[in-house]
């Protein structure tokens, strides 16, 4: 059945399907030879797959992500970090990447982070001479990266297939998240000089301060939403729905940006995105349970806790598995698959759950803009109108660093847990 379930999937990614469907097709063939009442067991498994309360967090997060696209709060978010980066050489670069970490703060959706930044970023950086396939590059890494960021979607379903706190993976998420940021911009300003990228206009005391009280409520935001989990007044997923009143309120009474008459748009456009990733969660979960019934999952565990008796080569193996597998598909299913396995493995090694589901979403986040198939470069390419195949040179720097701010995360746990430990968790 292991086969079977393995050959189908592979023609299936082959042929271009898909992942989702491709994800389904190869777990009805796995039901099939298990059982001829598959057809019984497929939706079960699926349902079973969605029915957590704590994922309501992701629909009620991609809404409030939506919401900021449109009423204004993305825009002022690039504006106030032009106030203090902009007169930086390559500044338009660090507002991007500032701009995706903050943003990445409500949203909680690297593709949504990268779009909404990208449509106000990009047409700026190329505007000002910024090279169309740096932009790229720059804007496909950002988006990617700041998926670490708390919230995170991908922070959430590690939390819940793994059974860590999700506010402990958020309270871990912060320093790695800044790690990212800083080293990022740190490429940015080397590329400043090496290309002689230009500097945003000078603006007066006054205009500065302007922005400043213009964008104060856009900054608040991710500072309400993450206080209230981090000080304990709210869940997750009560964050989540803070974040769409909080997000509709500013964006319809205060900047007035957003009308009523946008609302089905806006409706619909989250509803496109919440479906693409359930039906993958719930997909990857029918798979997950066919690849259970035969002790795959058991049987890896067993492999990885045989090749190694310490965590330094666990965390290897894990590196490369995760990086290989986000060359070629969506890094969601192997999270929802592998974490209940390398969680009871790792920590049986002496490591803290909470640092691995950390070095894992840093996997992950890497994975959204590695070629062929990361999903951020997929929306900065369409925001720039560059070949993907045109940006893969220009990528691998992005690619060198984070590699570098990845294994740093994964060997010094203290990065990851120094916020948590403070907090309690």
């Amino acid at each position: 059945m292991t086969f079977i379930v393995g050959f189908v999937l592979l023609i299936a990614l082959l042929l271009s399907v898909p992942i989702a469907i491709a994800l389904g097709i190869a777990a009805m063939a796995g039901l099939l030879a298990l059982s001829p009442d598959f057809l019984i067991l497929i939706p079960q498994k699926i349902l079973d797959g969605l029915n957590s309360f704590t994922l309501l967090a992701i629909p009620m997060f991609i809404l409030a992500g939506t919401i900021m696209g449109h009423g204004g709060i993305a825009r002022r978010i690039v504006d106030l970090s032009l106030v203090f980066v902009g007169r930086v050489k390559g500044g338009l670069g660090f507002v991007v990447i500032l701009s995706t970490m903050f943003f990445s703060g409500v949203c909680g959706s690297a593709s949504a982070d990268t779009a909404a930044i990208g449509s106000t970023t990009m047409p700026e950086m190329l505007k000002r001479k910024y090279p169309r396939e740096f932009a790229t590059a720059l804007l496909a890494a950002s988006g990617g990266t700041s998926s670490i960021v708390p919230p995170s979607i991908d922070l959430i379903i590690i939390g819940v297939v793994s059974g860590i706190s999700i506010g402990g993976l958020f309270a871990a998420g912060i320093l790695p998240g800044v790690f990212n940021g800083i080293a990022l911009m740190l490429l940015c300003y080397y590329y400043g000089w090496k290309l002689d990228l230009p500097t945003t206009d000078p603006t007066t005391f006054g205009e500065k301060i302007a922005i400043i009280k213009d964008g104060i409520l856009a900054f608040l935001m991710p500072v309400i939403i993450l206080g209230g989990i981090l000080g304990g007044i709210f869940t997750p997923t009560e964050a989540s729905a803070v974040a769409v009143v909080y997000g509709l309120i500013v964006s319809l009474f205060v900047y007035k940006e957003l009308k009523l008459s946008d609302m089905p748009g806006v409706l619909l456009q989250a509803a496109k995105l919440t479906g693409i990733v359930l039906l993958v969660l719930g997909m990857a979960s029918a798979l997950s349970f066919t690849l259970a019934f035969e002790r795959i999952p058991h049987q890896i565990a067993q492999w990885i806790a045989g090749v190694t008796g310490n965590w330094i080569i666990f965390v290897i193996l894990v590196n490369i598995t995760f990086f290989l597998i986000g060359m070629i598909m969506d890094a969601l299913p192997a999270i929802i698959i592998l974490m209940p396995i390398l969680v009871p493995t790792g920590v049986a090694l002496g490591m803290d759950p909470i640092h691995i589901g950390i070095f894992v979403a840093a996997n992950v986040s890497l994975s959204l803009f590695t070629p062929p198939v990361g999903v951020c470069l997929y929306v900065a390419c369409g925001l720039s109108k560059v070949p993907i195949e045109a940006v893969f040179k220009p990528l691998l720097p992005f690619i060198g660093v984070l590699l570098i701010t990845l294994l740093t995360i994964s060997y010094v746990p203290q990065i990851t847990l120094f916020v948590p430990n403070l907090l309690g968790y």
